[in-house]
């Protein structure tokens, strides 16, 4: 008998659902490079969300902020990306699900636990049995804004979670659209993926980059990292 996740692993490859289950994605073998992670807070050419924008120090791993350097020449003209989050430590990521789990109890005090852990992962990757994208220092949010750092119109806010959250979501207007195709269109082009659940949400190098990529392995896995580098 076929587990739930592997039937709506079947529907995306039928073309049903727009994603892999995590459960498949999780079971990608990590072949790690130990590629350093490096600060891209001093790049002028970068804007930074609020959330992130007063840190010292933002990293991601070497080859991905190269690509997406690279990216950037794909761009038109007054057009910039805005990054809302690139990597985040695991100790980092606990704390987030726990003020999103206490933000969803307090929302549905009536509902039960299950209910609540589910309604919690739609918002935020678990990071109790394990590690997302963001861990391994392969995957950004980004989006894209003017030269004054003005964030232009993608249909909804970065985290923000609704019928609009999905890159390829119905309803949305032209300008939107127009956006959205200009961030994929330009990250997509040196490689990265992304998650068709979170039109913000890109990687290069990780599991899910693998998972979208076909690719049978990795080479971005868990970082435990220290001032930016790579450690054992």
């Amino acid at each position: 008998m076929l587990n739930h996740y592997k039937i709506r692993f079947l529907l995306y490859k039928l073309g049903i659902r727009d994603t892999i289950p995590a459960q498949i994605i999780n079971r990608i073998p990590i072949v790690e490079n130990k590629e350093d992670l490096v600060d891209i807070k001093q790049d002028k050419t970068l804007f930074f969300g609020d959330k992130i924008s007063n840190r010292n120090e933002i990293f991601l791993r070497k080859t991905v902020y190269q690509k997406l350097k690279e990216a950037q020449s794909y761009l038109p003209e007054n057009y910039h990306f805005k990054i809302y989050s690139a990597f985040r430590s695991l100790e980092e990521q606990k704390k987030l699900w726990n003020a999103k789990y206490l933000l969803m109890h307090n929302r549905y005090p009536d509902l039960s636990e299950e209910e609540i852990v589910k309604k919690t992962r739609a918002v935020c990757a678990d990071p109790r049995h394990g590690f997302g994208g963001h861990q391994t220092g392969g995957a950004l949010d980004v989006s894209l804004c003017d030269a004054q750092g003005n964030d232009y119109q993608m249909g909804t806010q970065h985290s923000e979670n609704n019928e609009k959250t999905h890159t390829k979501a119905k309803h949305l207007s032209i300008l939107e659209n127009k956006n959205r195709y200009i961030l994929q269109n330009a990250l997509t082009k040196v490689g990265f993926v992304n998650y068709p659940a979170e039109w913000w949400h890109f990687s290069y190098g990780d599991r899910m980059w693998a998972a979208y990529s076909r690719k049978k392995n990795c080479f971005y896995g868990l970082v435990p990292m220290k001032r930016g580098s790579y450690e054992n």
